[in-house]
């Protein structure tokens, strides 16, 4: 009976003990001896469970008799064999409640690509290894181009499990993402408007602007128009790819993805104190940097231009487009005509800041030279000569000719070369003279005749206030009408004395009257000195008056 009973309580703790342990059970054991390949470990059960080493050693552990370790039993069996313990079931447990837990967390694990994914070619992703689990890198959410063997950061995107099946799905972009968020709001706090930082130029574009890597994972943008207070636009002036440059913060994006960043706000706003540095009416240099079709735009200094009129690039010549005369980059001087701080607007001229032609031609040609020059236009009573390049001179209708001109293109036409007489400077004109090249007429009648000669003269026309008369030599004698003693005629002959040549004015009076009195005059003397001879007594007035009339004593 008690044998019975034995037996039967042998079989109860048997299946107590069988139910107890099952595979892929946790257990706990101490460790209890070692050997060349296995450590020992009781766990309870009626033999010691063996743990392979070398899963100790591929763990980096070391274990000494008396240590307590932790494994799964997968394998346990009715027959006296040890059963069997690893660590690496219950490293999969845990790595895969580690990435289940981590799931959308800035967690990054690092995974090993184990296998290119294609379809109809194409890589669509890659098959990574994490700790042991498998997951699935998209082509597109990796950084670039990966190769079997590449080591790479991701985060955990989605993880489904399914019994024993496992879907997971990892990024490395979204990693990137949440790793900037996470520093720009460091930065945001470090980094403010005003701030100056130093960033490595990483990408330049013509049409934009230069971008820099300020810090890890933070941007910045340096716009076209934040280059330079000038007009260069061109921002590899400015910088080459892989140079470390300096600039000033303007702010954040919208989106705080970069910076704003600005090379020109590390100077002074040159306009800030324009007024100080250039005057109205001071000449300075400056570069030609704009053609248009009307003017020209030169810069002063960096951020200050001027704008030139065609009008005032030369004063010979107003240009169709000032690039007859002109090119970019070329160096001039100008004088500043005016200045508006608040438009930001400078006025300049080209030509006011160099020699004014015609005062350059006159101090080689002065009062009394004589000068060649073309005729090139005629306007009202003037005569416009063209002397030099830039030079004009003009005659006035009194000083073509000594005498009266009726019609000017009787005396000069318009694209006939000639000598003039440069007779002053009037303004930015010379004035000349054509008649000055000739006698004065009126010299010649002074010489030849003399004032209160006789003349016989014909009677040019008649004016409202006297007679035109005209010397041989064309020039013209004025009688007033008091001077008349009859009423003449066009084309009759008269005698007159000359009262009075002024070649200055160009002015000869003459007169019938007093020509008559003269006569008188003589023919009194005349009596006079034959009453005296002839007789001693004297004579009475009815003599004189006898006389007169033409009657003798």
């Amino acid at each position: 009976m008690t044998n019975e009973f034995e037996k039967l309580l042998e079989e109860y703790l048997k299946k107590e003990e069988e139910q107890q342990f099952q595979r892929g059970q946790v257990v706990k054991g101490t460790v209890v001896a070692t050997d060349d390949n296995n450590v020992y470990v009781d766990i309870g059960y009626k033999i010691e469970a063996i743990l392979p080493k070398e899963e100790l050693e591929a763990e980096g552990k070391e274990v000494n008799v008396g240590d307590e370790i932790e494994a799964v039993l997968v394998k346990i069996t009715n027959r006296l064999q040890h059963p069997r313990l690893s660590l690496k079931p219950l490293k999969i447990k845990k790595a895969i409640e580690e990435i289940r837990q981590a799931k959308g967390k800035l967690k990054p694990f690092e995974a090993t690509v184990e296998r290119l994914v294609e379809k109809d070619g194409k890589v669509v992703g890659y098959l990574v290894n994490i700790n042991g689990i498998r997951a699935l890198l998209p082509a597109a959410e990796a950084l670039k181009q990966l190769k079997e063997g590449d080591t790479v950061k991701v985060i955990v995107t989605d993880f489904r499990q399914r019994g024993k099946q496992l879907r997971i799905t990892v990024s490395q972009k979204k990693l990137e993402e949440l790793e900037r968020k996470r520093l720009i709001e460091k930065y945001k706090k470090q980094i403010k408007e005003g701030d100056v930082v130093e960033g490595r130029v990483i990408k330049i574009d013509p049409n934009k602007g230069i971008t820099l890597l300020v810090k890890k994972a933070l941007r910045g943008f340096i716009p076209l128009n934040e280059l330079s207070w000038g007009r260069n636009r061109n921002p590899f002036d400015y910088a080459e790819v892989g140079e470390r440059l300096r600039a000033k913060v303007l702010g954040w994006s919208k989106d705080d993805a970069f910076l704003y960043l600005s090379l020109k706000q590390l100077k002074p706003n040159p306009w800030e104190n324009i007024e100080e540095k250039y005057k109205v009416g001071e000449k300075y240099p400056a570069r030609v940097v704009g053609l248009i079709d009307k003017g020209a735009f030169v810069e002063l200094e960096e951020g200050v231009e001027a704008y030139v009129p065609k009008t005032e690039i030369a004063w010979n010549i107003i240009p169709e487009h000032p690039k007859e005369l002109l090119e970019k980059g070329q160096k001039v001087d100008v004088v500043i005509t005016r200045i508006d701080k608040e438009k930001q607007r400078i006025g300049a001229s080209i030509k006011r800041a160099q020699p004014r032609p015609w005062e350059a031609f006159y101090d080689q040609h002065g009062a009394g030279s004589v000068v060649k020059g073309k005729v090139v236009g005629i306007e009202g009573n003037r005569v416009i000569v063209e002397l030099a390049p830039g030079v004009v001179g003009f005659v006035t209708k009194g000083n073509l000719s000594w005498l009266p001109v009726k019609n000017i293109e009787d005396v000069v036409k318009v694209g006939e070369e000639r000598e003039f007489m440069v007779l002053g400077l009037s303004r930015d004109q010379i004035r000349l003279g054509l008649k000055q090249l000739q006698p004065n007429p009126y010299e010649e009648l002074k010489e030849q005749y003399g004032e209160e000669a006789t003349v016989k003269l014909p009677v040019e026309g008649v004016t409202k206030g006297g007679y035109i008369l005209r010397f041989p030599n064309g020039v013209e004698a004025f009688m007033p009408k008091r001077e008349a003693t009859r009423r003449l005629k066009p084309g009759e002959e008269v005698e007159v004395r000359i009262v009075t040549i002024d070649p200055e004015k160009q002015r000869v009076v003459v007169s019938m009257k007093q020509k008559e009195q003269e006569e008188e005059k003589q023919l009194f003397q005349e009596f006079v000195s034959t009453q005296a001879a002839e007789t001693s007594g004297g004579f009475t007035l009815a003599d004189i008056l006898k006389a007169k009339l033409g009657g003798k004593k």
